[in-house]
C-alpha cells in the first residue's frame, strides 16, 4: 500500500537526478502530498510557494516559458479551483508543459472536510486545451503515467487520492482490460477501479458476470480506439469519485458509442464532508456491496434485495 503522492514525487525525483530542467513547487503540502521526497533529493530546484496557488501556477509557467520542466504539488481543491484562471491562461492558453499534481482529488477527504473536497476537477481540466487528464490506480499506474507525460512534453493534470492504494495487477497502460471483457463493464478511473474490483468480484459471486475496465488517462481519448475495447459491452456501469456532469460518463456519452451508459457518481447536491472513507462509501452505496446493489437493481435482478432492501 502505497500514496500514489510519493510515487509520483520518487519518480520525479529520478528523473531529475540526469535531468537539470525538472523543478518542483508547491503549495505548502510537500508533507502530505509527496513533492518531499524531491525536496529532499533536488533543494535546489525545490520552492515552497506557500498557500498561493495563483502565484505559483504563474512561476511555473514562467519557468517552462523559459525552458524548464515544471511539476507543480498541492491538493486537487486548491489548484483546480483557486489557481483554474492561471491554469487557464498561463498554461493551456500557451501551451506550456506545466505538469500539475494533484492529491486529495475526489469525495474522501477523510478528517479534512468539504473545502479539501473536490468533485468537479475532471469536469474543469479536461474542458481546458491543450492538457491532459490522468488518473492512476497504483505504483505502476503511476510511473508509467509520469513517464508517458515526461516523454509528451504537454500540460498534464494528475487526480490522485488521499489514501494509500494496493496494486491492481497487470501492465500498466493508458486503458486497459481487469480481466477478460464480457457483456457488461464497469469503466472507472483511479481510485474508483479499486471499488469497481472489488464490486465485480461481489457481482461474479452471485452469477452476474461482468469486467472492469481501467482508464489511467481520462482526457484525451481515442475514440476508436475506446470503441474498439468496448465493442463487446452492450452496458457500461461508469464508476466516478466525481460528480456525474462533466465526469468520465459524460466523456463516453460525447464519443457516440453504442451501448448503454450509466452513470453511478457522487450526488450532485453534495459538497463533501468528513468522515471515515468506507463510512462516506457506504452513506451514498459507492462501497462494494452498494455498488453492486445498484448495478444489480438497474439490470432488473432481485439478488441483492433480500440482501439490503433499502439500498434498491
Amino acid at each position: 500500500m502505497e500514496k500514489l503522492g510519493h510515487v509520483c514525487g520518487e519518480r520525479i525525483a529520478e528523473i531529475a537526478e540526469s535531468r537539470n530542467e525538472i523543478w518542483v513547487l508547491d503549495g505548502d503540502l510537500a508533507d502530505s502530498d509527496g513533492a518531499e521526497i524531491f525536496a529532499r533529493r533536488h533543494r535546489d530546484r525545490f520552492v515552497n510557494a506557500g498557500i498561493a496557488e495563483q502565484a505559483m501556477v504563474s512561476v511555473a509557467a514562467g519557468l517552462a516559458a523559459c525552458g524548464l520542466r515544471p511539476w507543480v504539488f498541492s491538493f486537487s481543491a486548491f489548484l483546480c479551483c483557486r489557481a483554474y484562471d492561471q491554469i487557464r491562461v498561463c498554461v493551456s492558453q500557451t501551451h506550456l508543459p506545466v505538469v500539475l499534481i494533484g492529491s486529495h482529488a475526489g469525495g474522501l477527504s477523510n478528517k479534512n472536510g468539504k473545502s479539501h473536497t473536490i468533485l468537479n476537477d475532471i469536469a474543469l481540466m479536461a474542458t481546458l486545451p491543450h492538457v491532459e487528464v490522468w488518473a492512476p490506480a497504483d505504483r505502476d499506474d503511476a510511473v508509467f503515467c509520469i513517464d508517458q507525460i515526461d516523454a509528451a512534453r504537454r500540460a498534464a493534470y494528475v487526480r490522485l487520492p488521499r489514501e494509500p492504494l494496493p496494486s491492481i495487477g497487470g501492465a500498466a497502460a493508458k486503458i486497459r482490460w481487469l480481466g477478460k471483457p464480457c457483456r457488461l463493464a464497469i469503466v472507472s478511473a483511479g481510485l474508483s477501479t479499486h471499488w469497481a474490483m472489488a464490486a465485480a468480484a461481489l457481482l461474479r459471486d452471485r452469477g452476474i458476470e461482468i469486467s472492469v475496465l481501467h482508464f489511467c488517462q481520462i482526457w484525451p481519448v481515442d475514440a476508436a480506439h475506446v470503441a474498439d475495447l468496448l465493442s463487446e459491452v452492450e452496458q457500461a456501469f461508469v464508476l466516478e469519485d466525481h460528480y456525474a456532469a462533466g465526469g468520465q460518463a459524460s466523456i463516453l456519452l460525447s464519443l457516440g458509442l453504442p451501448l448503454k451508459i450509466v452513470s453511478l457518481a457522487w450526488p450532485s447536491d453534495w459538497s463533501g464532508q468528513s468522515g471515515k472513507p468506507l463510512d462516506v462509501l457506504k452513506l451514498f452505496q459507492l462501497d462494494p456491496a452498494g455498488i453492486a446493489n445498484r448495478i444489480s437493481a438497474a439490470l432488473g435482478s432481485s439478488l441483492f434485495s433480500a440482501l439490503t432492501p433499502q439500498l434498491l
